[in-house]
């Protein structure tokens, strides 16, 4: 605790020099009005040194632009009531209210509720709670917390719709759009019988609708999905280029987006998804929880001065693919060293998706730029265009995403 009474000692001083050399009923009474002023500074000092002060999150995960509730819980162990004012966090620039002043009756314990949101990802430090009285007696008191919590801020995920998946070894065990192989373990419809074997009929529901009734099963895959997002700036983009810093950050925002978008999407249908994620790190995750994959992505950082290469991560774990697996690589500019490894790549599985977005995506509900998409791109990623040419000849699926692209957009065209 900490406090303020350079007011208090000077009207102190002035009212015993007062008394001293101006002495007359006036004086008596100013320096009456210290005595009290002191008496109070050392009765709410004694209030706000018993002063309990707790706090809680609603949650220790949220998403970008999600409210939650920031309850801060106050307890007087005084017989005195007392006036405060509470300020959270100035950490928390959207914090509403900012502050609320509050009487807290004496012995009373109560809650203190604030809303914030956080219009980034990553984890969030929520600094410091501030309580502080005032007075116009010439002191002042204040009480600081440290918050020892932090909040995991997820990154953002469009709704689309990825079912690029490649025909797959076909094995019990995981749902699948390709109706190849069923799995008795998930029973899809119920509908009505007609010539299939006599083990499928639902003899409950049969008795029930008066007819022969069967089960329809949904149908597997086990094949992987391989997600590479490199958050980089790859080799051939000059790393002092004003442009490209700054275009990395928007970039990485979007690759991130895309990533939990698909991944979301992949984890809802039972697939296997394999992450890598390519920054000032390899961060690595394969889960059957979606969140769990959002918690790296909500933590993960390029740089422009990367130590590892996509590239070279590729060919080390090229062994591990086999022909059953679709590989999707999220990259911000592609160059002409890692065209061997994509072919590579593409010959030991099913599918190779790359998707290029230097600037971003477009999100479902924004409107398109009044743009010539061509004239959006800068010449590296127009000569990338031109290669592109290469990699489709030999089954490497490569889409250069525009600011005019939504990724179902995107998907539709794959």
């Amino acid at each position: 605790m900490k406090y303020k009474i350079k007011g208090l000692l000077l009207m102190s001083i002035a009212s015993i020099l007062f008394n001293i050399f101006y002495f007359s009923n006036y004086t008596i009474l100013l320096l009456v009005l210290v005595l009290f002023g002191w008496y109070e500074f050392f009765q709410k000092k004694k209030v706000f040194e018993n002063l309990e002060i707790e706090y809680d999150l609603e949650y220790e995960k949220c998403f970008i632009e999600e409210e939650i509730e920031y309850r801060i819980y106050l307890k007087n162990n005084s017989n005195e009531d007392i006036y405060i004012t509470i300020s959270p966090s100035n950490l928390l620039s959207r914090l509403k209210p900012p502050f609320q002043r509050i009487k807290l009756l004496s012995n009373e314990k109560k809650k203190i509720t604030f809303i914030t949101s956080f219009g980034t990802r990553g984890i969030k430090e929520i600094g410091y709670i501030s309580i502080n009285y005032k007075t116009p007696l010439g002191f002042e008191f204040w009480k600081i917390k440290k918050v020892n919590k932090t909040i995991e801020v997820l990154p953002e995920f469009i709704y689309s719709e990825f079912n690029k998946e490649s025909l797959k070894k076909l094995l019990p065990g995981q749902k699948s759009n390709i109706r190849v192989l069923e799995d008795v373990t998930y029973v899809e419809n119920i509908d009505e019988y007609n010539n299939e074997p006599m083990n499928r009929i639902n003899w409950k529901v049969s008795a029930k609708y008066d007819k022969l009734m069967v089960k329809k099963y949904a149908h597997t895959s086990t094949g992987k999905v391989y997600m590479f997002v490199d958050l980089n700036l790859p080799d051939g983009i000059p790393k002092n280029n004003i442009f490209w810093k700054s275009e990395r950050k928007i970039y990485e925002e979007y690759a991130l987006k895309a990533a939990a978008s698909i991944i979301r999407n992949q984890k809802l249908k039972h697939e296997d998804v394999n992450l890598v994620v390519i920054g000032k790190e390899i961060k690595r995750i394969s889960s059957n929880d979606w969140i769990n994959y959002y918690d790296i992505l909500s933590i993960s950082t390029g740089t422009e001065e990367p130590e590892y290469k996509i590239e070279e991560i590729i060919e080390h774990d090229l062994p591990y693919f086999t022909y059953e697996d679709t590989v999707i690589i999220i990259s911000i500019h592609l160059t002409d060293k890692i065209i061997p490894d994509l072919i590579k790549l593409r010959a030991k599985t099913s599918k190779v998706i790359v998707l290029i977005m230097p600037y971003g995506f477009r999100i479902e509900h924004e409107g398109k730029l009044n743009i010539k998409e061509h004239d959006m791109f800068r010449i590296e990623a127009i000569d990338l265009e031109k290669k592109t040419i290469l990699l489709e000849e030999n089954h490497i699926i490569v889409r250069l995403v525009s600011p005019n692209n939504s990724l179902t957009e995107i998907f539709e065209t794959i």
